[in-house]
């Protein structure tokens, strides 16, 4: 390994990117998604976003976390069903420039940030739950909704490891 002054080694060894990411499934992804979006196009889309555009390393990031985390509950019994209407998610914003989002109806993505996991991270703090979520949310579409697939999945997995009652 070169010291940390000198430039790093060439990465993927020239090779297309259809080749650096052909470890990528997207029905793999898909059924993860599945978990939390129920419309086909809609996750389309969101396939789209975390592994079809963006610097190659964080497509194959993404794919990887949130297909491990995707098979780490699979192994788990179902969690009970919850109380969905108590459940409270806030949306994501899409960051576009301000002519295209005067146009658009809603400029959202069609996926919602889970915030019970949140709001116990937070101890009740509504300043720290709304810097949690900024910054979660913020930044471009590989980024941002990697982090809510991310939470989501992860507060899928506390429930069905927390013992209820």
């Amino acid at each position: 390994m070169p010291p940390p002054h000198h430039p790093h080694p060439v990465r993927h060894g020239g090779l297309p990117a259809s080749q650096v990411l052909g470890f990528i499934d997207p029905e793999r992804l898909d059924s993860c998604l599945a978990q939390l979006v129920a419309d086909p196009a809609d996750r389309a889309f969101l396939r789209r976003c975390l592994v079809g555009e963006g610097p190659l390393h964080h497509r194959g990031a993404n794919y990887v976390l949130i297909t491990l985390l995707g098979e780490l509950l699979a192994q788990l019994p179902a969690a009970p069903p919850a109380d969905t209407a108590a459940a409270a998610h806030v949306p994501v914003p899409m960051r576009l420039p301000p002519h295209l989002a005067e146009t658009l109806e809603s400029g959202h993505y069609p996926l919602s940030l889970p915030t019970a996991a949140l709001q116990r991270l937070a101890a009740g703090d509504a300043r720290r739950l709304e810097a949690m979520v900024d910054c979660l949310t913020d930044g471009p579409p590989q980024h941002a909704l990697a982090n809510v697939v991310l939470v989501a999945l992860l507060q899928r997995l506390q429930a069905r490891l927390t013992p209820t009652g």
